[in-house]
């Protein structure tokens, strides 16, 4: 009896022990839910991976092959190693950019790690300067940057919605600077 027993406790044991080392080789995940502002999910978005911010912002490097969102918004990047890592997430003009981009913290090894991706609807503001002048440039009454005359320079992936842009002439007048505001209507996909 006392034989079955130790027999039994040893099975046991061993038993365990190969549990353990399936969990040890089990692969490191990264799960992204895609949500619109609302908390409405987003399928069949592209989403795109990267091991560092200047990758994705460029669009290079990307790792792993492009996911597509199923039926319940999410997408599941397998086989990763536990550093910090990038995605942007694209449906025609609904994007991430302006949402999670990152998880900010190197993956927990052998979990599948999850983040919930907002996106919304963006577009483009392009400025160009027929002038020769330089002109310092306000979004919505913020400086934003300096403009060289007879440049142009686009600010992607603005959230949709209205805007003021002013352009203050910087040098190159006489008595008074040109100083100009305009109002502008950003839509979804637009320039």
């Amino acid at each position: 009896m006392k034989k079955v027993i130790l027999i039994a406790f040893i099975g046991l044991i061993m038993f365990t022990s190969c549990s353990k080392e399936e969990e040890v080789t089990s692969t490191t995940s990264l799960e992204l839910t895609l949500m619109d502002d609302s908390g409405n999910i987003i399928k069949s978005a592209f989403v795109r991976l990267y091991s560092s911010k200047e990758d994705m912002e460029n669009g290079e490097n990307q790792i792993k092959l492009t996911q597509i969102s199923d039926e319940s918004g999410k997408v599941k990047f397998n086989e990763l190693t536990d550093i910090k890592y990038y995605w942007f997430a694209e449906k025609g003009c609904v994007n991430n950019a302006n949402g999670t981009f990152t998880t900010n913290y190197p993956l927990t090894l052998y979990a599948t790690n999850t983040v919930n991706v907002i996106m919304s609807g963006t577009g483009n503001i392009q400025l160009e300067s027929t002038s020769d002048n330089p002109y310092q440039v306000y979004v919505n009454g913020i400086p934003t940057f300096e403009m060289k005359g007879g440049t142009t320079r686009k600010i992607q992936f603005m959230p949709t919605g209205s805007y003021s842009i002013r352009v203050l002439q910087l040098s190159g007048y006489l008595l008074y600077p040109t100083d100009e505001t305009y109002s502008v209507v950003l839509n979804c996909g637009k320039t």
